[in-house]
C-alpha cells in the first residue's frame, strides 16, 4: 500500500510493507550535522503557522514553504522506507512541525472542527492526498488522536514522528516508549553456532499452504479506472478511463488495485483441487481492500464473511490457521488495548467475530485470547504447535502506541511464557505473524528488540516464522545479538495473492521435517496477470515459478543454510544468483522485471534479508564490505 505520509496530517494514511535501504557511510554524522537546521525549520513553521492561524492569512514565505513540501505523484506513491535517505530529516522536520502545531492548538482549545478544518486544507495544500481521500481518512482518525493527546497532553510531537518515521533523523527519547520489557526466561546453554538440521525434503515432509493478503475489493469493477491517483483504484464509482490501457483487468491489475471477487474465488479453487494433500492451511491476513478512507464494521465483516465461507467451503475437514491483518480494523491500522472500552474505539467487535469465524478450525481453548487480544496458541499435534499472534498493536500507524506503549509488553509477555511452556513440553512452534517483526520501517523498533529477544532465547523452540504484509515473496534470517555471526531462526513471507502492486499473485507450498517442523523446501505458485487478463474468459494458468531449495542449491531451508546463501549472494560472482532472487521476490511482476534493479537496489534486497532490528547494520554492513569484491 503506498505511503501518503499518514502521520503528518492526523493520521492519514497507512504504509504497507517495507523495504530498507542502506545507509551512506557519512549517514550518522550527516544526520547529526543537520538536527540543529531542522529545529530551525520547525521555528520557522511554528512562526508563520501561527501567523496564519491568528490573521487567517498566509505569507508569502508561507506559500513558499508549502510550495516546496508538496509532495510530487511519485514520492506520495512511495513507501516511507522507499523514499530516499537524504529526505529522512526533511519529512522528520515537516512532521514534528505539522503534528506540533497541531497539538498546541489543541491545547489551547481548539475544536475537533478547527482541527480538521486545518489537517484537512494541509493534506490538500501539500498535495498528500485527493481530497475526497484526505477528508474521509481525517474524518476516520481524528476521535483517536484527539482522545490519545487530550489524555496524555505530555506526548510531544517529537515522540510521535520517532514512532512513526524510525531513523535516526527522527530520535526516540521519551523513556517511557524505550523502557518497557518483556521479562525473559534466562538461557541455561549459550548459542555456540548456526541453527541446523540433518534433513533434506523428503516424502514424508508434513505439506503446508500458505495464503496471504487476499485483500478482497467488493467494489473492484473490470473496466474502470487503474489510474485513479488514490490508494485503491479499478474501483466502480471511478468511471471508466478513456485508455484503455488504464481499465482494470478480469483477474486483477498491476497497478494500485485490490483483488475483484474471481480472484480471491479462483486461487481458493485452485490451492483446494491441486494441493488437496496438505495438512494445513496458514492464513495470515489481510483480507480487506485499500480504500482506507471510506472503511466500515459493516463493510469488513461483509468481506470477511465471503472470505471464511469460501474456506470454510473449500476445506471442510483441513485445519485454516488464520490471523489478523492491519486491514480488519476499523479504521485501518487502529487497534486499541483491551483497557479501552469506549464503543468508539474499542475492539471487542473485531476479536469477538474473529472467535466466532475461527471456532470451525479452533478449539474452544483458543476463545479467550482471540476475544481478549486476536491471538491465540493450539496444539496441532503432539510435539508441534501453532501461535498466531495479532502484532498490529506494533504497528507503527497504530495510534494507540503514543496512549500507553508498555501495553506493548503484554502479548508480547503472553508469546514469551507459551514458548518457555513449549521448551519444558518438548514442542516444535510455527509463529504466524502478519506483519514481519524485521520489517524496519512497519513495527515500532521497541517491539523488533524485545521480539529478537525472545527468538534468541527460544531459538531451538520455534521452528519457523509466517508473515505477510509485505506482499513480496521474501524472507529474513534473524542472527544472534550476543554473536551475530550465528544465524538462529528465519522468517519466511507468504507473498500477496493480489498483484498490488506490479507483482503477480502468488501461495506458498511449504514442506515441513516432520521431526524438527523445520521448513526444507517451499514452492512458489503464480499465474502471470498480463496473460491472464489477455483471455478474461478462461481461469488464470497457475504454475510452479521456483523450488527455493532447488534454485538456490540448499541442502534445506535451515539458518546454517540461509546464511551460507545469502553470503554466496554477497560476492560479485553471486549477482546472477542475487538478481534471480530479486525477480522471485516481485513474483516475475511485468511492471517490476521492466523497471529493472540495479547493484544498489540489488544491495538494499540483500540487506533486507539480514536486518530483523532498526538500528543494527552488522549483518548488511558485513555484505556490503563483500558485495562488490
Amino acid at each position: 500500500m503506498k505511503i501518503v505520509l499518514a502521520a503528518l496530517l492526523v493520521g492519514l494514511l497507512v504504509a504497507t510493507g517495507h523495504g530498507y535501504q542502506v545507509k551512506p557511510r557519512n549517514y550518522n554524522q550527516t544526520v547529526q550535522q543537520l538536527q540543529e537546521e531542522y529545529v530551525r525549520l520547525e521555528e520557522d513553521f511554528r512562526r508563520e503557522f501561527q501567523i496564519w492561524k491568528i490573521t487567517g492569512v498566509k505569507t508569502p514565505h508561507f506559500r513558499e514553504m508549502l510550495e516546496a513540501w508538496k509532495f510530487t505523484e511519485d514520492q506520495r506513491r512511495k513507501e516511507l522506507e522507499d523514499l530516499p535517505v537524504p529526505m529522512e530529516g526533511t519529512l522528520c522536520g515537516l512532521c514534528r512541525s505539522v503534528v506540533g502545531q497541531l497539538m498546541e492548538q489543541r491545547q489551547q482549545g481548539a475544536s475537533r472542527e478547527d482541527l480538521f478544518a486545518t489537517a484537512y486544507e494541509l493534506c490538500t495544500t501539500l498535495q498528500i492526498q485527493e481530497p475526497d481521500v484526505c477528508q474521509g481518512v481525517i474524518e476516520l482518525n481524528i476521535d483517536f488522536f484527539l482522545f490519545i493527546f487530550d489524555d496524555r497532553p505530555t506526548v510531544g510531537a517529537d515522540t510521535v514522528c520517532a514512532v512513526v518515521f524510525q531513523s535516526n533523523a527522527c530520535i526516540l527519547s521519551d523513556p517511557e516508549f524505550i523502557n518497557w520489557s518483556v521479562n525473559v526466561n534466562p538461557r541455561s546453554t549459550p548459542i555456540t553456532g548456526s541453527k541446523h538440521f540433518p534433513n533434506a525434503r523428503g516424502p514424508n515432509d508434513i505439506k503446508i499452504v500458505h495464503i496471504t493478503d487476499l485483500h478482497y475489493d467488493p467494489l473492484y469493477l473490470v473496466g474502470h479506472n487503474a489510474v485513479c491517483n488514490r490508494p485503491a483504484c479499478c474501483r466502480s464509482d471511478q468511471g471508466i478511463p478513456e485508455n484503455p490501457l488504464e481499465r482494470a483487468g478480469k483477474w486483477g491489475d498491476y497497478r494500485d488495485c485490490d483483488s475483484p471477487w474471481d480472484a480471491v474465488d479462483d486461487v481458493i479453487e485452485h490451492v483446494a483441487a491441486h494441493h488437496s494433500d496438505a495438512a494445513y492451511i496458514y492464513h495470515t491476513g489481510d483480507i480487506i481492500d485499500h480504500g482506507v478512507w471510506e472503511t466500515s464494521i459493516p463493510h469488513n465483516i461483509q468481506s470477511m464473511n465471503r472470505v471464511y465461507n469460501k474456506l470454510a467451503e473449500k476445506f471442510p475437514n483441513k485445519p485454516v490457521y488464520n490471523i489478523i491483518g492491519n486491514h480488519e480494523a476499523h479504521p485501518t491500522n487502529v487497534f486499541a488495548p483491551s483497557t479501552v472500552t469506549q464503543q468508539q474505539f474499542s475492539m471487542e467487535w473485531l476479536y469477538s467475530y474473529s472467535a466466532d469465524m475461527w471456532s470451525r478450525w479452533l478449539p474452544q481453548a483458543t476463545q479467550n485470547t482471540i476475544r481478549h487480544g486476536g491471538y491465540y496458541t493450539t496444539l496441532v499435534r503432539p510435539g508441534f504447535r501453532v501461535i498466531g499472534l495479532n502484532n498490529q498493536d506494533c504497528y507503527t500507524f497504530n495510534w494507540w502506541i503514543l496512549w500507553k506503549p508498555d501495553y506493548l509488553s503484554n502479548q508480547m509477555q503472553w508469546l514469551h511464557d507459551v514458548l518457555l511452556q513449549a521448551e519444558q513440553n518438548n514442542e516444535k512452534v510455527h509463529i504466524l505473524a502478519h506483519i514481519p517483526y524485521s520489517s524496519s520501517g512497519s513495527t515500532f523498533r521497541i517491539c523488533q528488540r524485545e521480539f529478537r529477544r525472545i527468538v534468541e532465547r527460544f531459538y531451538d523452540t520455534i521452528s519457523g516464522q509466517f508473515n505477510g504484509h509485505t506482499h513480496r515473496d521474501e524472507f529474513n534470517v534473524f542472527y544472534s545479538r550476543e554473536n551475530p555471526a550465528h544465524a538462529i531462526n528465519v522468517a519466511w513471507n507468504g507473498g500477496s495473492t493480489t498483484a498490488f502492486s506490479n507483482i503477480n499473485p502468488n501461495y506458498i507450498v511449504y514442506y515441513v521435517d516432520p521431526e524438527s517442523y523445520q521448513v526444507t523446501d517451499f514452492e512458489s505458485y503464480i499465474f502471470n496477470l498480463t496473460d491472464a487478463n489477455r483471455f478474461p474468459e478462461r481461469r488464470p494458468e497457475w504454475f510452479q515459478l521456483y523450488s527455493f531449495a532447488k534454485e538456490f542449491n540448499m541442502h534445506n531451508l535451515s539458518p546454517m543454510e540461509a546464511d551460507k546463501m545469502v553470503k554466496r549472494l554477497g560476492t560479485p560472482s553471486g549477482r546472477d544468483e542475487l538478481r534471480r532472487y530479486w525477480e522471485f521476490k516481485v513474483k516475475q511482476g511485468d511492471p517490476s522485471l521492466e523497471a529493472g534493479c540495479d547493484d544498489d537496489c540489488l544491495l538494499n534486497h540483500l540487506c533486507q534479508v539480514v536486518v530483523s532490528e532498526m538500528g543494527d547494520d552488522v549483518k548488511c554492513d558485513e555484505l556490503r564490505a563483500t558485495f562488490f569484491g
